[in-house]
């Protein structure tokens, strides 16, 4: 195995930093992509995220120097032909090549080398399949033309190297996406709640930001009225207080 240089580890902890501080998931994925390529040759990439809703599923693809819609076609027509897809979903997170799957003269007679992977030339993939918890978060791969060598056991260690930080940073914005999905907004609380006419539009004010001066002001209401509908709010939503009003609650109408 090829020894990882002072540089290399200098732009893997690059990497590292980038994976933590990029507030954008979609472009913390992008601009990895763009930094694996100073270390690992590679003729495209992309990088999928599980769907909140179907772990099965992949979603929200960012791609690196590949035709537009290589992604769209794979989710849409491909993957379900993909002999790799079952390695997503062990619950552990691993990096592999396709080759080490299946040999060559297996591989490229298979439906899915023959109408996808010849498609656009490709013959050599590498992959990291990222879990986390059990739980299927993304996969990450890199592409090679027949013309070039296939993926080397150094460019193995080098993407090895990030897995535990895509499985925290992975994890984490899944989390963010799950709770956003398990929002509701201030009209379907409401009806799930049982909320009264004064109770919604009370929510609303709250949701909007105002303070309770400026509600009781809006309602024509006393301090001690407002106080008993907010509290009427927190016991139906079984909540203890602001923080959580904003966390359960959508704050625009969809």
């Amino acid at each position: 195995m090829e020894n990882i240089s002072k540089n290399d580890l200098l732009l893997l902890n690059n990497m590292i930093h980038h994976i933590y501080s990029c507030e954008n998931s979609n472009e913390m994925r992008k601009q990895l992509l763009q930094k694996i390529s100073l270390l690992i040759s590679f003729t495209g990439g992309n990088f999928y995220l599980a769907d909140v809703l179907d772990h099965t599923k992949l979603s929200s693809p960012i791609s690196y120097d590949l035709p537009a819609e290589f992604c769209t076609q794979y989710i849409e027509n491909y993957q379900n032909l993909d002999y790799s897809r079952g390695l997503l979903f062990t619950g552990k997170s691993i990096v592999y090549r396709e080759s080490d799957i299946l040999p060559d003269n297996q591989r490229i007679e298979t439906p899915y080398y023959k109408i996808f992977y010849a498609k656009y030339d490709f013959h050599h993939s590498l992959h990291i399949s990222i879990s986390n918890h059990q739980q299927f978060l993304g996969v990450l791969s890199l592409f090679r033309h027949k013309k070039e060598p296939n993926f080397s056991q150094y460019d193995l260690t080098i993407l090895t190297c990030l897995i535990d930080h895509l499985e925290f940073r992975l994890f984490q914005d899944h989390q963010k996406l799950k709770l956003a999905d398990q929002k509701r907004t201030v009209h379907q609380t409401a009806e799930y709640y049982d909320l009264t006419k004064r109770e919604e539009k009370v929510l609303r004010l709250l949701i909007d930001g105002l303070e309770n001066q400026e509600i009781c002001d809006l309602l024509c209401i006393t301090n001690n009225t407002l106080k008993k509908h907010i509290l009427n709010l927190y016991r139906k939503m079984n909540i203890n207080n602001r923080v959580q009003l904003f966390k359960s609650v959508k704050e625009k109408e969809e």
